[in-house]
């Protein structure tokens, strides 16, 4: 398997472990956004959680995105990470050398200073 192919298998099996994880209050689903033609991947979060300070029952729309991971240019960028643990680190223990990781999320002057790709 080539490398590409190996990124979209990984990026895929590791934002589907995402949506097995639930939330701790309110209704809120999770879902899957795989475009291996543009290389895009997200897990979109949707639903309705309670409001706080406010009437037991109130409750607001929750929809955005969790997580989006591109491949540009063979490099994995993580445009946006909502996860605690972070899927970087996810990636780096699943083999990705962190040269071929950016934190796409970060300013390019913050990214000189961090262990991953700057571009």
């Amino acid at each position: 398997m080539d490398t590409l192919e190996h990124y979209r298998n990984l990026i895929c099996s590791i934002l589907s472990e995402h949506t097995k994880i639930p939330y701790s209050y309110g209704d809120i689903q999770h879902e899957t956004v795989f475009d291996r033609e543009q290389d895009r991947y997200l897990v979109m979060i949707l639903g309705r959680e309670p409001v706080p300070n406010f009437s037991p029952t109130a409750t607001r729309r929750v929809h955005g995105c969790l997580i989006h991971v591109d491949i540009i240019d063979g490099k994995i960028w993580i445009q946006r990470d909502g996860t605690e643990e972070g899927v970087a680190s996810l990636l780096v223990r699943a083999g990705v050398p962190k040269n071929r990781i950016v934190l796409g999320f970060r300013s390019e002057e913050l990214r000189k200073d961090s262990e991953f790709a700057i571009a």
